[in-house]
């Protein structure tokens, strides 16, 4: 018997998490970001704590594709990296970030519901040289 998978994840199975919540690399290392969903992986300079994270209105952007209208958050004081509108990116992929700054970043998901119950997570940057 064959199993069958599907070319893209049921929306309402996916999970709202960061896994793992602390990911630890090299000065100049990669992390790939597995995405099942609608997502959008943010990433901010060290220093950021998720309570500086602007979510008014005026720091709100929304999707263009499908669903449209999904409110993504647009803080770019500290923003490092910022994914596209994830509502025009198929819902599973694997998104590639380089970390050329060493210290703690702060990820997040970009929808802003997303944000809101708490998915996030660290990227800890390492000295070049440095294990610890």
């Amino acid at each position: 018997m064959c199993a069958r998978f599907p070319n893209n994840s049921p929306g309402g199975r996916n999970s709202h998490n960061v896994v793992p919540f602390e990911a630890t690399i090299q000065q100049g290392g990669a992390v790939n970001f597995i995405i099942a969903g609608l997502h959008q992986v943010v990433v901010y300079a060290p220093g950021k704590k998720p309570e500086d994270v602007q979510t008014d209105e005026l720091h709100l952007r929304a999707t263009t594709g499908s669903p449209a209208g999904v409110p993504l958050i647009n803080d770019p004081d500290g923003r490092v990296y910022a994914g596209l509108d994830p509502s025009l990116q198929t819902r599973d992929r694997v998104e590639v970030v380089e970390f050329p700054q060493p210290g703690l970043h702060l990820v997040i998901c970009g929808v802003l519901g997303h944000f809101q119950e708490g998915m996030l997570g660290y990227v800890r940057v390492l000295r070049r040289g440095r294990r610890d």
